[in-house]
């Protein structure tokens, strides 16, 4: 039986999606249970669950893990609450700067995480321009670099724009005069935005938090610029341990957990939106 054009038309794609992402993922699945021998870089025989359990075992590797996930949330909740009014800005009253604004928006996406970084490196330092501007104002210099405070500023510059376009993606499909509309019914702006907006606005946010929250959990960058390695997160140590010590099995296991840790965050929104869908269906 002939193959129909469509699937052969899907094959190259499938066969490079085999070589750049599924070989690798099996590759780095298949490493994290297996060992190295006291001394050698090479992969012993056999499978075992030595890296997990030392993973678990380990209360520096627990306590990175949650700093990492704390980092992850507050990140995900300051971007959130930054990027509602800059979404709806440049939805209902950006006009003509709407394309400027959106592609402003997409810099630190397309500059890579390194640029950003030291963009904040010399914003946020010693002589920069946050603590040229305290001098000059007789105001006491503050110190970010190396501190939880300036790793949070520069994750939330490098991934904001994740969760604006979601979000303006979202609004953009509401009727313009929504506001409006429930102001003449007597609401006021804050219960307009907690009432009508917000639960409209659910999907975009929704899926910007999804993004905000794996880049952030994945980050290794932002975290090692400006933590200036006083500060260890998960892709700070996976990096080290397959860098620097050369514990490619535990790095591979690092990073399995840190997919786990992903993948259990989507199935949890994807089963709550489910049940969110049916009880609105029942009522």
């Amino acid at each position: 039986m002939p193959m129909p054009p469509s699937i052969l038309l899907l094959l190259p794609a499938l066969a490079l999606s085999a070589v750049v992402f599924l070989a690798p993922f099996l590759w780095l699945a298949s490493t994290s249970f297996r060992t190295q021998a006291e001394g050698s870089l090479l992969l012993a025989d056999g499978f075992s669950i030595h890296n997990y359990a030392r993973l678990l075992a380990d209360p520096f590797f627990l306590e990175v893990l949650l700093r990492t996930l704390a980092y992850s949330i507050v990140t995900t909740a300051i971007s959130l609450v930054v990027a509602l009014p800059v979404a709806r800005f440049i939805v209902t009253r950006a006009g003509r700067l709407k394309g400027i604004l959106l592609a402003l928006m997409l810099v630190p996406l397309v500059s890579g995480a390194l640029l950003p970084s030291l963009g904040m490196l010399h914003l946020m330092g010693p002589l920069g321009v946050v603590n040229g501007a305290a001098r000059l104002l007789g105001l006491p210099t503050v110190k970010l670099l190396g501190t939880p405070a300036g790793i949070l500023i520069g994750l939330v510059q490098s991934f904001l724009p994740l969760m604006v376009l979601p979000l303006v993606n979202t609004l953009a499909r509401l009727p313009g005069d929504l506001e409006q509309a429930a102001a003449s019914l007597g609401a006021s702006a804050a219960a307009t935005w907690r009432r009508v907006i917000l639960p409209l606005a659910t999907p975009g946010i929704v899926a910007g938090s999804v993004l905000v929250f794996c880049a952030t959990f994945t980050s290794f960058v932002t975290p090692q610029v400006l933590g200036q390695g006083h500060i260890a997160t998960f892709g700070t140590v996976a990096y080290q341990q397959a860098g620097q010590v050369l514990d490619w099995p535990f790095a591979s296991a690092l990073a399995m957990v840190a997919l786990a840790m992903i993948g259990l965050l989507q199935a949890a929104i994807v089963i709550g939106s489910r049940l969110s869908r049916r009880q609105e269906a029942r009522q």
